[in-house]
């Protein structure tokens, strides 16, 4: 894996020596500016070397990131393209599907307030019919006699007390099945949004509310779907602006490694140049990077141990034999 250590000490020396004197070479030595003064002209040829594949394999690697940062950037648009030709964004998509959750939450909403409307009427049921036993309970303890002279009798009385009685019962019954069957629509509806994929968005995540709470709940998570949308087409458009930055940046990224890297060739080529022509000027400038390496190197405090990686450049190598002075 690239070092970004490594990566950004490369970049501050090529950018530093990018800023030498870059007049070009003539053909005699005193048209060349001085070794000193040269971009890369105080690296030794080990070291030149090295530059040279370092800037090259970021600009390859710069290359790389540029091509698949193009190829993300073209499936995103193509999708949007196509998108946007059938009329139905991401967004718009998002907000089609959500609609639909919405809609079976409400139909269970609907179930929900139906048998909760049954219960009721089942619970003033049980209540009216149960409200006429007492007085038909005192009949019961009523003479025969008198039953009769009110045209009724005992037994009248009693068909009728078990008439109301299992119309009571009934109702009661009816009033248990009615509550429950609203509850577990009220929790149905309520899952039907929480176990979806747009929970988070639309705010079910907490426990069901209560029953008259539910229809002012749905209503606002449906006003909130158009926002939604409009966010994930606005983050999309973001998206694909970014990818388009990202593929630009990287290209000019290569081109400005190679530049470097361009730079520090040219200095080989003129080294090449001097050893052909001036080999006395080309050994006397290889002497003195090597007299100026070993300077550096003496003025440097002592190398502790780094968890870094290792520099793109290697250290000076030194050459055996004697040294040429001027």
């Amino acid at each position: 894996m690239r070092s970004t250590t490594t990566a950004s000490a490369l970049r501050s020396q090529v950018e530093a020596e990018a800023g030498r004197d870059t007049t070009p070479a003539g053909s005699e030595p005193h048209e060349t500016p001085s070794w000193k003064d040269r971009p890369y002209g105080t690296k030794t040829d080990d070291q030149l070397a090295a530059i040279i594949k370092a800037c090259l394999k970021e600009a390859r690697q710069q290359d790389l990131t540029a091509a698949k940062t193009r190829d993300d950037y073209e499936q995103l648009r193509k999708n949007l393209v196509r998108r946007y030709g059938e009329a139905l964004t991401r967004g718009g998509q998002w907000a089609k599907d959500a609609g639909a959750v919405l809609d079976t939450a409400l139909v269970h909403l609907t179930t929900a307030i139906q048998e909760a409307g049954h219960a009721r009427w089942a619970t003033e049921s049980a209540l009216q019919a149960r409200a006429v036993l007492p007085t038909l309970d005192r009949q019961m303890e009523t003479s025969w006699l008198t039953l009769r002279l009110a045209g009724s009798s005992k037994k009248e009385v009693k068909e009728t007390r078990e008439h109301h009685l299992a119309q009571a019962r009934g109702s009661e019954d009816e009033q248990t099945r009615a509550r429950r069957a609203s509850d577990d629509a009220r929790l149905a509806a309520w899952s039907t949004l929480k176990d979806s994929p747009y929970a988070q968005a639309l705010g079910a995540t907490g426990p069901a509310p209560l029953l008259d709470d539910l229809p002012q709940a749905l209503a606002t998570m449906r006003e909130t779907i158009p926002q939604h949308a409009q966010r994930m087409d606005t983050r999309d458009e973001a998206k694909l602006s970014g990818l388009s930055g990202e593929a630009q940046s990287a290209t000019a990224e290569a081109a400005n490694w190679r530049r470097h890297a361009a730079l520090a060739v040219t200095e080989q080529q003129r080294r090449q140049l001097l050893a052909e022509k001036h080999p006395d000027v080309h050994r006397a400038e290889n002497a003195a990077r090597r007299i100026a390496a070993d300077a550096q190197r003496r003025q440097q405090p002592p190398v502790r141990a780094q968890h870094d990686a290792p520099a793109a450049v290697p250290p000076v190598q030194q050459n055996r034999g004697t040294r040429a002075k001027f």
